[in-house]
């Protein structure tokens, strides 16, 4: 039997990984009406090396600023979980430190909030850096060598090696740009930055937001990073979210001298750079802005962009009076709000942002940390405005 990492087993599992939490969508809907043809026409394709990406739908976003997404058809998304599950525990195990935080297992920007909260109590300064334009930047030459060189020196089989370094290099290489769908409204496009936008770009220099495996080779990418920062500057606290970083010293001297050799390290590793607007060195007591939070030596608070953001929902949702909706999207920014010192703040939102109205439709649980709809809470405790 020939050896394959495109096995019956390794498709269904990364179908199955791939369909959690999108169930419901029209692409997923339509890749499980046919799902054993669709996964055995996968199967084949990678098999025989004749796979090649379809067509993406871009869109985009507006909130908090105009962004340009490609996202992967569904069969698309499928491969991407085949590579990542035969990959990602070699890296999870012995290469990325534990201050990187974003889309990794057992991380993320509370686990990363926690840990600069730690540092600001340590040190006196600290860096808060931005690499700008990061995945419009990225070069996929160099993404593809740093996974590469991992692959090639790792403890596995000549075939597995081969099929895992084709199949990665197929995902890298694609240009979404040269083939997609667009859908909204076409005005929307004139709102993203030329150098932002794939479209405008040669296929070699930029990885599409929203994919699995641009959030992971991002990672593999700034790993290079990670590494300089506190090995070769043996910085001893640092922590990074995607593409916004934070370094620790007792001297903004040091910083500085960091700050100068980091720049350059980009540039002439990774062929990115700091982006010269969001850089600043200060003080841990004056406060550090970091993934939705403002973290001092002494607690931390939410920014107040996202309260405002939060408010704006609010109204929107009062508009609609759509509670099953509402919920989830305010639940969300309670569980944000609630990692921080914020329970007069939640007690306002809901008290004096929701209408009289929608307030009638929800009950309150555990100290304004979230919400549920009345009528499927009959016999849960909690505040029930209506009664």
């Amino acid at each position: 039997m020939c050896k394959t990492i495109f096995t019956s087993t390794n498709l269904l599992k990364a179908y199955l990984d791939c369909r959690r939490n999108k169930r419901k969508t029209i692409n997923a809907i339509k890749f499980e009406m046919d799902l054993e043809r669709n996964l055995a026409k996968l199967q084949q394709d990678l098999f025989s090396r004749t796979y090649t990406p379809g067509k993406s739908i871009c869109f985009v976003v507006t909130i908090p600023k105009p962004r340009e997404i490609f996202a992967a058809e569904f069969c698309d998304r499928v491969a991407h979980h085949i590579l990542i599950n035969q990959v990602q525990k070699i890296w999870e195990g012995k290469i990325f430190i534990d201050d990187s935080y974003a889309c990794r297992p057992n991380k993320g920007n509370h686990y990363g909030v926690e840990r600069l909260a730690r540092y600001a109590k340590e040190f006196k300064y600290y860096g808060s850096f931005d690499i700008a334009n990061f995945f419009g930047s990225i070069d996929k030459l160099v993404i593809y060598e740093c996974f590469a060189k991992v692959i090639e020196t790792t403890n596995r089989p000549a075939w597995w090696k081969e099929e895992v370094l084709w199949l990665c290099k197929t995902i890298i290489f694609h240009n979404p740009a040269s083939s997609y769908f667009y859908k909204g409204d076409p005005k929307l496009q004139d709102l993203v930055p030329p150098y932002k936008s794939l479209i405008h770009k040669d296929g070699m220099v930029g990885m599409p937001i929203g994919n699995l495996t641009s959030q992971f080779l991002a990672n593999v990418y700034l790993n290079e990073l990670d590494q300089f920062v506190t090995k070769a500057l043996g910085a001893k606290g640092y922590g990074r979210y995607v593409d916004d970083f934070v370094v620790f010293a007792d001297s903004k001297e040091q910083l500085r001298n960091w700050r100068d050799r980091i720049d350059t390290f980009l540039s002439e590793k990774l062929h990115i750079k700091l982006h010269p607007k969001k850089l600043q060195i200060q003080a841990t007591s004056h406060g550090i802005p970091f993934a939705g939070y403002f973290i001092k030596p002494w607690g931390v608070t939410v920014r107040r962009n996202v309260v405002k953001t939060l408010k704006n929902k609010i109204y929107h949702w009062n508009k609609t009076e759509d509670v099953d909706n509402m919920i989830p999207s305010i639940n969300s920014y309670l569980g944000h709000l609630g990692k921080a010192k914020s329970d007069r703040l939640r007690h306002h939102l809901v008290t004096h942002h929701l209408s009289p109205k929608m307030k009638t439709k929800i009950v309150v649980i555990g100290n304004w940390r979230y919400l549920k709809a009345r009528y499927k809470s009959k016999n849960t405790q909690g505040i029930d405005f209506a009664s």
